[in-house]
């Protein structure tokens, strides 16, 4: 089942990102300035997905996994603060090449949903919007259908994201966003908070890594890439994946 558009390629695809979200409160550098190009003949050990209460495949680093694929070889990973502009902008200039990347035979899109942004709302909105994805993500059912959900869910969450500063989006609004994307029965998940303590977790262990400076964060076989055009990511993934 193909979830997004075809992806837009060339130089006219080409995009700035804004600075991004870092863990002392200043700007990251924006895309475009020095970064590390992944090479293309390492094949780093990949998260493996176990499985949640529903059953539903999450990787071993805590990543929600958006594939075709059953066992895949190429792995973009990124790591979001659904509370983070930079991530909203990074999302609306990727989501079709990481639609397209998901797509692929033997590839995967792992999104790791962090929440070290609660210091930027009255509510700690950022741990509360990450509980809410993982209370859409652990329903009982099909996983191609759940990944269609969880997608639509996330995608809204970036359309809604509150201005920082003050108090995020309601309870009530994302149990209403996540019933708008398919997932009726989350209500009591999201009230309950429910997986704080998994998306503390996976936080915390984001957070110890070496290097890890803020969101968003993309990684290629757990490579920093440089991402400075949306086509760049889909030819290193192309190159890496068997022909």
């Amino acid at each position: 089942m193909k979830r997004f558009r075809t992806a837009l390629v060339g130089a006219a695809a080409t995009v700035a990102l804004l600075s991004g979200c870092s863990v002392d409160g200043s700007a990251i550098k924006a895309a475009g300035s020095e970064s590390t190009e992944t090479s293309t003949d390492l094949f780093p050990s990949q998260p493996t997905p176990t499985s949640s209460p529903s059953g539903a495949p999450i990787t071993a680093d805590g990543a929600f996994r958006i594939s075709e694929s059953d066992n895949a070889r190429v792995v973009v990973t990124i790591i979001e603060d659904l509370a983070c502009p930079a991530c909203k902008a990074f999302e609306g200039a990727y989501r079709e090449t990481l639609g397209t990347i998901a797509n692929l035979p033997g590839a995967a899109v792992d999104y790791r949903i962090i929440s070290f942004l609660d210091r930027m709302s009255s509510d700690d909105y950022s741990s509360r919007a990450a509980n809410a994805s993982h209370c859409v993500w652990n329903r009982p059912g099909d996983n191609t259908a759940r990944q269609d959900t969880w997608l639509k869910f996330h995608e809204s969450l970036f359309t809604k994201q509150p201005s920082e500063g003050g108090r995020g989006l309601p309870d009530a609004d994302l149990i209403a966003l996540a019933k708008a994307a398919g997932a009726n029965d989350v209500a009591d998940c999201i009230t309950s908070k429910r997986y704080a303590a998994e998306v503390a977790e996976t936080t915390s262990n984001t957070m110890d890594q070496p290097g890890f400076s803020g969101t968003p964060t993309v990684m290629l076989n757990g490579q920093d890439v440089d991402i400075r055009s949306v086509s760049t990511l889909l030819e290193q993934v192309e190159k890496l994946l068997p022909r």
